[in-house]
């Protein structure tokens, strides 16, 4: 009954209901990621971030959502193949980096380690705007965001005011290079006090051609098909309801570099396979309370109860003609994951005090089995990781923004607790290696402390210290996979401790009528990083498989800096650019040396100009992308032969000319030419070229 009698007082409204207009729109510089129930100015947030809203989106006509970065200063998006996309934050990429949908994880256990494919899952057009927080913010938002955290906000329902109020939207982007074709429809609305939202997305990208002798790169095409509806009832003006679901489908995504049909480039190696394509499937499903009550017991919360799945189906056939060996591997993975998270926020004499406690519950299936030339099926216990297998992770946490005179200073502690139960951790019961089925517990408590100095009203200086703390997942621990920078597999690693890192950043903003700039130093210490090792021949190939262990030491660090000029009231000219060093132990030859991370992103400039004028709805802008060439290689990368050439990935400069034009008030035409001098280049680490010039164009339509 006290329970029922709180949330009853939770749900009055104390005061009169206000009037019903529409809520003012949050503008772009707004950061809520740094601290979810207390928005700040970019400007005067202590994190070095920055925001995509849905303006840039659109602007930009973003084939992805990892795409949706690549114009962030210290972002590279390494893309195994064209339907893969993995960024790269301050040198770490996978699960060193947290995605959250509507603060939903997307993170979870069965993650592999580097690059992955699953936040190419999330339909760029359905995100309103995409908040990017680089170094760790852990305390909100996981101690396994080391690298950064990235938050997507989805679109919803845009007003409450009375009576019925539809809007239907067609949206359509051809791109020439790509040869692909997007059709998107939507339906947003409100009836009064019920608003909704609802899309579709149909994708069809062929083979991509690419810049000056590569031509067409055959096996690089995937269809896609997505859909999303959004339900939000405002109980009150102080409380709101939202109910939301989203389905994602990839089908026959092509690991293209690990075809025999890949194409040579300055040196690499064609792959073998006949076969290498993953079919994705992610859903989430989600209800949210969201509460505004200042002057009450607590000023907002937010509670979100959720299920999320990924699945995937990995098929690979061989070119071997042994009749004892493999014809056509088949893996399939799934995961369904509920999650309840809670937070609340209070301003008090302290500070605006952030507490929450998260929980989510990953249930991993997996199978696998194997097709051998002799036309004999062998079937496995499990697939990639355990083939049955629970990952449970709580979060408990608490933040304080504390402003001291000129300070403005945010301690936080969190609690972190991961428990793994892994069962079917042999793939052949019998055999002569066994790996056996395991329980562990990961605990730890850490901290952060972040300030800001406000040294006058257009100068802040930014510095801070943060804790990472990285369970061991059960791709970590459980994984029987084909490690893909070589021919060597992993193998179950069942005792391994959690990765740790301590993470210092320096930084100062300013902000001026006609200029803007910000820089932006940052230092990572690794500790206990976990790393392969080799340890067997376990599948009797002549390869020496990898186990992992609690290797290495080692440390990242760099810069991040950007700027921009209003040469006048309609241009714009902006620039930026990172730098980042990254070097942690590894066994090479049986010796343990200090040596370069696998993939780390390469020194990366942007430069632009954009012209706007007020006298019609038009807009016109160049960019200059510039890469250097990554030549500081790990062993793994020296490996890596069919996606880095001997020596490192070449570096390059890319020009892109766009612009949109809205000849009525309900009709929007963007065109952009990328890689206007038809550059053969890839992104450090990628498994194919980047698409020579390219025409895109999108026509946008909306009543």
């Amino acid at each position: 009954m006290l329970e029922l009698s709180l949330l009853v007082l939770l749900l009055q409204d104390p005061q009169p209901e206000p009037p019903k207009q529409e809520p003012p729109k949050q503008e772009k510089e707004v950061v809520v990621t740094a601290s979810p129930l207390n928005p700040k100015d970019v400007f005067d947030t202590p994190y070095s971030a920055d925001v995509v809203g849905r303006d840039d989106l659109e602007r930009r006509l973003s084939r992805t959502t990892p795409d949706a970065m690549k114009e962030v200063p210290g972002v590279n998006v390494q893309k195994t193949s064209h339907g893969h996309g993995s960024p790269f934050i301050r040198g770490f990429t996978g699960f060193r980096n947290v995605f959250l949908v509507d603060g939903i994880r997307l993170n979870n256990s069965v993650f592999r380690e580097g690059p992955n494919q699953y936040w190419n899952t999330v339909d760029p057009f359905v995100i309103d705007r995409l908040e990017i927080v680089r170094g760790p913010s852990s305390v909100l938002h996981g101690s396994d965001s080391i690298g950064g955290t990235v938050v997507a906000y989805t679109k919803g329902p845009e007003s409450f005011d009375e009576g019925f109020h539809p809007h239907v939207r067609g949206y359509h982007r051809f791109a020439s290079a790509e040869d692909s074709y997007t059709a998107r429809a939507e339906s947003w609305g409100n009836w009064g006090n019920l608003g909704w939202f609802a899309g579709a997305t149909y994708r069809d990208f062929n083979d991509v051609t690419g810049g000056d002798h590569t031509g067409r790169m055959p096996e690089t095409g995937y269809d896609e098909y997505d859909a999303d509806l959004k339900f939000a009832y405002r109980l009150s003006g102080r409380f709101k309801l939202v109910f939301a679901a989203q389905h994602t489908r990839q089908d026959d995504v092509p690991r293209t570099h690990r075809l025999n049909v890949s194409k040579e480039w300055h040196g690499t190696v064609p792959g073998s396979d006949r076969q290498h394509k993953f079919d994705q499937e992610r859903d989430l499903v989600y209800l949210q309370l969201h509460g505004d009550m200042k002057g009450g017991f607590i000023d907002a919360i937010k509670a979100s109860l959720s299920w999320h799945r990924i699945g995937e189906r990995f098929v690979r056939v061989t070119t071997t003609t042994s009749a004892t060996s493999t014809r056509r591997e088949i893996r399939e993975l799934d995961v369904d994951t509920p999650a309840l998270w809670v937070q609340a926020g209070k301003q008090t004499s302290f500070g605006y005090l952030t507490g929450g406690v998260e929980f989510y519950r990953d249930s991993v299936e997996s199978a696998g089995h194997d097709w051998l030339v002799n036309g004999t099926l062998r079937t496995f216990a499990r697939g990639d990781v355990a083939g049955d297998a629970t990952y449970d992770l709580l979060g408990v946490y608490l933040q304080d923004e504390i402003t001291i005179g000129a300070f403005d200073v945010t301690p936080g502690i969190r609690f972190t607790r991961a428990k793994v139960d892994a069962n079917d951790v042999d793939a052949i019961p019998g055999d002569a290696i066994v790996f056996r089925d395991f329980e562990e517990t990961y605990s730890a408590v850490t901290g952060s402390l972040r300030a800001l100095w406000h040294v006058s009203e257009r100068w802040n200086v930014i510095g801070g210290w943060g804790m990472g703390f990285r369970a061991p997942s059960l791709d970590d621990s459980t994984a029987i996979r084909l490690v893909q920078s070589s021919a060597a597999l992993d193998v179950p690693s069942e005792d391994l401790d959690p990765e740790k890192s301590h993470t210092f950043d320096l930084g100062v903003r300013a902000r001026y009528p006609a200029w803007e700039v910000s820089a932006f130093a940052f230092y990572t210490l690794l500790r206990d990083f976990i790393r392969r090792v080799p340890a067997f021949d376990y599948d009797g190939d002549g390869d020496i498989d990898n186990a992992k262990e609690n290797f290495a030491d080692g440390w990242v660090y760099g810069f991040e800096l950007g700027g921009l000029y209003r040469l006048t009231d309609e241009i714009l000219v902006f620039a930026d650019a990172a730098w980042v060093r990254g070097r942690a132990d590894l066994l090479v030859g049986g010796e343990k040396k200090d040596v370069p991370l696998d993939k780390v992103n390469p020194p990366t400039l942007h430069a632009g100009v954009r012209y706007q004028p007020k006298s019609v709805k038009a807009w016109i802008e160049a960019l200059v992308t510039s890469a250097h060439a990554q030549e500081h290689l790990s062993p793994g990368d020296e490996g890596d032969t069919g996606r880095i050439p001997p020596g490192g990935t070449p570096g390059y400069t890319a020009c892109t000319l766009r612009g949109g034009w809205q000849p009525y008030e309900f009709v929007t035409v963007t065109l952009s030419v990328e890689n206007i001098t038809n550059k053969d280049y890839r992104i450090h680490g990628s498994g194919q070229n980047e698409p020579g010039t390219n025409f895109i164009m999108g026509l946008d339509v909306r009543y």
